[in-house]
C-alpha cells in the first residue's frame, strides 16, 4: 500500500459520514473489482490519446449505472484524472484498513489443520478479542502442512499454536544437546 493510495483513502473516509463509511466502502471495491475483470475499461480510462472529457462522460454513465456516491464518483475521477488507475486495489485495502481502525476492529488471518466448527470460530474469536481487546474479523484458511493446531495472524504479529511449530521446536532443542 502506498502512501498515495492512504491519501485518497483518507481522503473518501472523512468526507463519508460515518453511517455512509461502510457504503464508501463497497463502492470502491466494486470499481475495483469492474477495472480488474473490465479490460476494455480500465484500456479506455488508462489511454493518453482518448480525450479527458470522453474519460469523463464514460464515469458519469459508469456512476449512473453502479449508483454511486458522488463522492465516491468524485474520487475515482481524481485518480483517472491523475493516472493513479493503478493503485485503486491498495486505495480499497487502506480505506479498509482506516474503517477497521474506526470501528475498533482487527483482522486476523487464521490458519487451521482442520476445518473448525461454529463453536471452535467463536472461541478462537473470544479468545482474540480478549487479547487485542478488539473485536476480531477471522478470515479463516486450512493447511493441513500444519499437522494440528492454528496460526493467527494479527497485523505483524504472529501467534504458532501449530504442531508443527512445537515438533520443529522439539528438534531444535534435541540438536542443541
Amino acid at each position: 500500500m502506498t502512501v498515495v493510495a492512504s491519501r485518497y483513502a483518507r481522503a473518501l473516509i472523512e468526507a463519508m459520514s460515518p453511517d455512509q463509511a461502510d457504503t464508501g466502502l463497497d463502492q470502491i471495491q466494486r470499481l475495483n473489482d469492474l477495472m480488474a475483470t473490465e479490460e476494455d475499461a480500465r484500456k479506455l480510462l488508462l489511454n493518453p490519446v482518448v480525450p479527458q472529457d470522453r474519460r469523463k462522460r464514460f464515469i458519469e454513465r459508469l456512476a449512473e449505472a453502479m449508483g454511486l456516491d458522488p463522492r465516491v464518483r468524485r474520487l475515482f475521477v481524481l485518480i483517472v484524472e491523475r493516472r493513479r488507475l493503478p493503485i485503486l486495489a491498495d486505495v480499497v485495502v487502506a480505506y479498509q484498513k482506516m474503517l477497521d481502525q474506526r470501528n475498533g476492529i482487527v483482522r486476523a488471518q487464521v490458519r487451521a489443520a482442520a476445518p473448525m466448527s461454529e463453536a471452535e470460530q467463536r472461541e478462537i474469536a473470544a479468545r482474540l478479542e480478549k487479547t487485542t481487546g478488539k473485536r476480531v474479523v477471522m478470515e479463516i484458511e486450512e493447511d493441513p502442512e500444519l499437522i494440528a493446531g492454528l496460526v493467527v495472524r494479527i497485523g505483524s504479529t504472529v501467534y504458532d499454536g501449530s504442531l508443527r511449530q512445537h515438533l520443529a521446536g522439539f528438534r531444535q532443542r534435541m540438536v542443541e544437546g
